[in-house]
């Protein structure tokens, strides 16, 4: 979600022309009826080729995406935040965070199982499958406990102000939990169940996730003076593991880790730009544009791409494969389309929009071409 302390500002066309090659893309609608992507997959206007045959590590995937499915969402037409998907149980589990609300569906098809009422500003999703837990962040301060199987609501435990992204720790059964107006992290042992620890990181936080490789969380943390950073903790000593820069990052909040482990991506709302850190060494930084007000970000391990969502509507892909930040699509799934993620399974990617052809929600499922 967009920070709370930073107004997104505009990088210039020339940057933005040198950091994304501007070949148009291919498209592909459905039928008139379904309301798929207005204008075609890439209404966004120019981006990265898509027929880079290097791009993707599945034969014969490959980009643009092309459009599967809308699925009805119940709910208003208001702001959805994160997603996660719970493989074990075979859900989609999406923050409806402007209707105060949880809204679980079935991977395979976007069907509705569960909607879940009562939730103010739902924002961070994570699904802990091994314990068969849910944890969704809530407004002003509260982490939301959820039954995977039943799909029912365990309990409420205090965090800090303004919680905003979640991540699971499987190896110490913590919650790592962004406080975003406390610029901190609440540590929650027992799966939820145990005392709250919090750290202070800097004036703000964005997202955080676990790196099995190091055991321990990273936090995406926006400082009083620049440049924001990355900061790494210690889920059991509850204290700060490494702090790293990132010049050229404004307003640090997505992240995710590649799936090798050596570096981070971040996404930088305040400039537009998606960053690069290396976990190792220097811990050098590459940046690269995209859409306006980068978000939430989404990988598919198999094809090693990065989707970086933005609040324009305006999708980014990266081939993650290679070194650096190399741009090799950009499209346009539907307004506001800011939230994204990947069953890695199927390659399947999946956008929530607060406004389908109907003028209602809908899921609106995509897939890489090709298949």
């Amino acid at each position: 979600m967009r920070s709370l302390h930073h107004l997104v500002t505009l990088v210039s066309g020339a940057l933005l022309a040198t950091l994304i090659a501007c070949s148009p893309a291919a498209t592909s609608s459905p039928p008139a009826s379904s309301g798929g992507p207005p204008g075609g997959a890439d209404a966004g206007g120019g981006g990265g080729s898509g027929n880079d045959p290097e791009a993707g590590a599945v034969a014969g995937l490959g980009l643009p995406l092309v459009f599967v499915a809308d699925v009805d969402l119940p709910g208003k037409s208001n702001r959805f935040d994160y997603q996660d998907i719970d493989v074990a149980r075979g859900l989609l589990v999406i923050a409806h965070m402007n209707d105060a609300a949880v809204v679980v569906v079935d991977l395979k098809d976007g069907a509705l199982k569960k909607l879940l009422p009562g939730i103010p500003t739902a924002r961070g999703v994570v699904a802990a499958d091994d314990v068969g837990r849910i944890f969704v962040t809530s407004s002003p301060n509260q982490l939301v406990i959820i039954d995977n199987t039943s799909l029912s609501e365990l309990t409420r435990v205090t965090t800090g102000s303004g919680p905003d992204g979640v991540g699971w720790d499987p190896v110490h059964k913590v919650v790592g939990v962004s406080d975003q107006g406390d610029g901190a992290i609440s540590l929650i042992p027992n799966s939820g169940n145990g005392t709250r620890v919090q750290v202070k990181l800097g004036s703000a936080t964005g997202n955080v996730v676990f790196d099995p490789t190091r055991a321990q969380f990273w936090v995406t943390v926006e400082s009083a003076r620049p440049p924001d950073q990355l900061v790494a903790v210690d889920p059991v000593a509850g204290s700060i593991a490494t702090r790293i820069d990132l010049p050229g990052c404004d307003a640090a909040h997505g992240l995710r880790l590649h799936p090798d482990g050596k570096s981070a991506f971040v996404a930088c709302e305040g400039n537009s730009m998606m960053a690069r850190v290396d976990l190792e060494g220097a811990h050098a930084v590459v940046i690269a544009a995209t859409g306006d007000g980068p978000d939430v970000l989404g990988i598919d391990p198999g094809l090693g791409w990065l989707y970086v969502a933005a609040e324009s509507g305006d999708l980014t892909v990266f081939d993650i494969g290679k070194p650096g930040l190399v741009a090799i699509d950009r499209e346009h799934p539907g307004e506001h389309a800011h939230s994204v993620s990947v069953d890695a399974a199927t390659h399947r990617v999946f956008f929530p929009l607060m406004a389908g052809p109907k003028g209602t929600p809908v899921l609106r499922i995509m897939k890489p071409s090709g298949t």
